[in-house]
């Protein structure tokens, strides 16, 4: 036993808390009091609050001073209230935390109990809890959580200077751990719903600004029309760096192509911050594609900074021929850092090295990328073509070394859905089957039926809005009446070898994300999220954890999707 509540406490730790409810619920039945609250707490944090409730309530009764199992369910009744916007639930958040505090004298369920006070407009015994954990806790401490604690109850006793001065020192103690920046910067955000908190004091927890990237790669030997000549590359590293400080920027997400891609990675680390680096394939096709034009010294820092910044392949099929995996990769980075941000309640910024002249055309590469950019106003772009003139370049002779890559036939990015039958009586599952086949015989043209059994549907198409139709139209009709739909589905976008579908590794990641999807829910992998991210009024996005897909040692994180009223 206490072998498996290791291994799921690590999971939880993680982030992989599906991975961690299967395991948790094998055990569950087991009188080990630590494995139930495991349970409830991956219940809880896969985004099923309803079922963790119901799940550790009973547990709770039999165990009222446990503080561990009280914080958890208090912490349910806390997601509840914010999900459902229903008093009760606040009231029951606070009373569960505020029952354990009277016993145990725990300053975790009593600044709980006090901000949760604060919440249901009982401020008067916020306050009073407030001073009770004030005096629990040694003045002079230097413990992150407790830090962080003081400067909450000075902050519901009205007392600025102290919250600042605390909140200070938690925001020290915490360094670059964004994890509990952001832990503290959401409460405050919860509580600035029912009390005001100062700006000075959101300031000092501001989340992390989060910048996307795109640009032009170096000119190649030969190029006839200088975009980006190569002797303008420290001023536009200059510039890349003086908009890096202007944005506050801390965390940047960029691909990693000779040019101003490295440059941007480049500048963000010599600033200290965080980089996400995005490949769209193959690292040795990447490199002959984007990086070998340009040199052994481009081909250097390359290798360099993937040594040093974790890095996420969008495909991890070889490039073959296929630029829709350059596109794919536009959208994953803009997505990306759209979902980072969306976890700090904010907008990210996107920064680009672009020529005035492309961008001013109507189609075509990078420049359709930026316009699915979602927040037009929170766009910078430095013009390579204001620093140098025609007569600064000089001409080079075209003596690139030529890469051929071997044309994969077949093999398109596809967006894809699963949907799980399993639990649907037969002649719902035939009504959706003959709707499945209906809409692919009006959208021929792009529309993929990958399989049909009894247990499952798939479906492939060429974009990811009219993949999402075609799911709307099946959610909708499917069960309208009934409050948890007897289907799931599974996203996954990938490039997919279309004559080879039993054994297309991608199809297969796409049935497990179905599979790990709970009942009457719709789950994406990060990829298909990001995707989505790019559409914020037609989708809503909630992570709920971190999966291993068959073929993957890695991880992929998980997101709940629901359509937009």
């Amino acid at each position: 036993m206490s072998d498996s509540v290791t291994i799921i406490e690590d999971l939880i730790n993680h982030g992989r808390f599906l991975e961690a409810r299967s395991k948790a619920q094998l055990i569950s039945n087991s009188d080990d009091i630590r494995a139930k609250q495991l349970y409830a707490l991956s219940l809880s944090k896969s985004g099923a609050p309803d079922v963790a409730r119901e799940f550790l309530e009973p547990v709770y009764k039999l165990n009222p001073e446990d503080v561990e199992t009280a914080g958890i369910l208090g912490s349910i009744y806390k997601e509840l209230f914010k999900k459902n916007q229903q008093t009760a639930f606040a009231l029951l958040s606070r009373d569960t935390y505020l029952k354990n505090f009277t016993s145990t004298k725990n300053y975790y369920t009593g600044i709980n109990a006090a901000s949760m006070s604060a919440m249901v407009m009982q401020s008067v015994k916020g306050k009073e809890l407030a001073r009770e954990v004030i005096a629990l806790l040694q003045p002079d401490t230097t413990d992150f959580w407790e830090l962080a604690t003081l400067g909450e109850a000075y902050l519901l006793l009205k007392n600025k200077e102290k919250s600042i001065e605390y909140y200070l020192a938690a925001r020290n103690a915490a360094g670059t751990d964004w994890g509990k920046v952001t832990s503290v910067h959401n409460q405050l955000w919860l509580l600035n719903h029912y009390l005001p908190v100062s700006k000075d004091v959101f300031r000092i927890f501001a989340p992390p600004e989060v910048v996307a990237f795109a640009g032009h790669m170096i000119d190649a030997p030969g190029r006839t029309t200088p975009r980006f000549p190569i002797i303008i590359e420290q001023k536009v590293k200059d510039a890349i760096k003086g908009a890096i400080r202007t944005l506050h920027a801390s965390i940047g997400y960029c691909s990693l192509a000779c040019g101003a891609d490295i440059l941007f990675a480049e500048a963000m680390a010599e600033e200290g911050c965080e980089v996400v680096l995005l490949i769209p394939f193959d690292k040795t096709d990447f490199i002959n594609t984007s990086i070998k034009f340009a040199g052994e010294t481009w081909i250097k820092r390359y290798e360099e900074l993937v040594n040093k910044f974790p890095v996420t392949l969008v495909a991890k099929d070889s490039y073959g021929g296929n630029d829709d995996l350059f596109s794919l990769l536009g959208k994953a980075v803009f997505g990306s850092a759209v979902l980072r941000s969306q976890m700090y309640h904010q907008e990210p910024y996107l920064l680009t090295v672009l020529s005035e002249f492309d961008l001013k055309q109507k189609e075509g590469g990078t420049r359709d990328t930026v316009k699915a950019w979602p927040y037009p106003q929170r766009h910078t772009n430095i013009n390579p073509n204001v620093m140098f003139t025609t007569a600064d370049v000089k001409p080079t002779i075209a003596e690139v070394p030529k890469v051929t890559f071997e044309k994969i036939a077949n093999r398109p990015v596809l967006y894809m859905a699963c949907i799980e039958l399993a639990g649907v009586l037969v002649m719902e599952r035939e009504r959706i089957e003959k709707l499945v086949n209906t809409i692919a015989e009006e959208q021929q043209f792009s529309f993929k039926i990958l399989e049909i059994t009894e247990t499952e549907i798939i479906l492939g198409l060429d974009t990811e809005i009219a993949l999402m139709d075609v799911v709307r139209s099946i959610w909708i009709s499917t069960s309208p009446f009934k409050p948890e739909k007897p289907i799931r589905i599974g996203l996954h976008v990938a490039p997919v070898y279309l004559k080879k579908i039993e054994e297309d590794v991608n199809v297969k990641n796409l049935q497990a994300i179905s599979q790990f999807a709970s009942m009457g829910s719709i789950c994406a992998t990060m990829g298909f999220a990001s995707v989505l991210a790019l559409h914020p009024q037609k989708f809503q996005l909630d992570y709920i954890g971190v999966i291993q897909l068959p073929d993957q040692n890695e991880n992929s994180n998980l997101y709940r999707i629901k359509f937009s009223p």
